[in-house]
């Protein structure tokens, strides 16, 4: 299969929209990552996502909707929970994703028979405008091989899945950097099941009750049968060996990454810094700030591995704002985690 990069036109919007009509996939830009979309509404459509990904058919996928309105449609005769209406006000258009009970015209594929259904508005003017344009919601993952670092730009998914899906809209690099939060309204008390660019200290001032899950609380039910994605699998790994070195009140972030260097003599070893004024023979900086480098994780460990880097140490970062969602995403690339 040829893979088409179109250019993000209208001409081109529309092209993608005629394909997503057509039952087909195509991957598109959000404020967050690529996603990789296919119309909500069709089993077979959705069973493409899975296939071109690899995807293990028990991990859900997000629901993207254009409007609060497409949502409301949606979910008819049953109406937006209302634990949800503060945080819809302020956050949408943007990266906050809301579990909702699942309506019955949403195939079972697409939640991985789950009884709720991950939903949210992207703040992406061309995802926005292809979603309004199909007249039906997409669901749609990170459009990369499963288990990968997800794209936040076309060469990207190119990178992985030309040859696998028909086209792929470029709409430039993604703003945000890493997927949206998963908020769970429905549980008592909330909780967010994954953290993301809607940012944990945002959310308490709309739900002072908020918790976080595997920070306060795990339910082992959750992984076992996840109801949203990033809870079951290992994410986010590239082909590298990746040594997380965790930001601490007491501990010498400099000094543990130089230890890395004398027990991997062989190893051809990239750092990945957050503000470390040391210099390495191959390093990329990702930023001093928590945005900056959410902004750039993703490429930042694709780089690397580009580099020919077989072991990346990444300067972990403090969890406040998005830190949360970068150690969250670390954590889960990682095979060690140093202290």
């Amino acid at each position: 299969m040829d893979t088409e990069l179109l250019q993000a036109t209208d001409e081109n919007i529309e092209k993608a929209a005629h394909l997503l009509s057509q039952g087909k996939v195509v991957a598109f830009p959000t404020e967050t990552v690529y996603g990789l979309g296919a119309n909500a509404l069709q089993k077979e459509a959705v069973e493409k996502i899975y296939q071109a990904k690899g995807r293990p058919s028990d991990n859900p996928l997000i629901v993207h909707v254009s409007s609060i309105n497409m949502l409301r449609d949606l979910l008819y005769p049953n109406a937006i929970p209302p634990i949800y209406e503060r945080v819809i006000s302020k956050f949408w258009p943007g990266p906050l994703t809301i579990l909702v009970p699942k309506p019955s015209n949403i195939p079972d594929i697409v939640t991985a028979g789950q009884n709720t259904l991950a939903v949210r508005l992207p703040a992406h003017e061309i995802a926005r405008k292809l979603i309004e344009k199909c007249g039906f919601p997409l669901a749609a993952p990170s459009a990369n091989t499963s288990g990968r670092p997800s794209p936040t730009l076309a060469a990207h998914v190119f990178e992985e899945l030309g040859g696998r899906i028909p086209a792929i809209l470029d709409g430039g690099s993604c703003d945000s950097g890493l997927e949206s939060t998963v908020l769970d309204g429905i549980r008592n008390p909330p909780a967010i099941l994954r953290p993301g660019g809607a940012t944990l200290e945002s959310l308490l001032q709309e739900i002072p009750n908020l918790l976080v899950y595997r920070k306060d609380f795990v339910d082992k039910s959750l992984e076992q049968a996840p109801s949203t994605p990033g809870m079951k699998y290992r994410h986010y790994t590239p082909n590298a060996t990746v040594i997380v070195v965790e930001r601490t009140e007491n501990n010498d972030q400099l000094a543990l990454i130089r230890d890395q260097f004398v027990k991997y003599p062989k190893e051809k070893i990239g750092v990945l810094k957050t503000g470390l004024s040391a210099k390495f023979d191959l390093e990329i900086d990702l930023g001093d700030t928590c945005d900056m480098v959410a902004r750039n994780l993703f490429s930042g460990l694709r780089d690397m591995e580009k580099l020919g880097a077989s072991v990346i140490i990444v300067q972990g970062i403090s969890e406040k704002d998005e830190g949360l969602a970068v150690m969250n995403r670390l954590r889960k690339a990682a095979k060690y985690c140093i202290t």
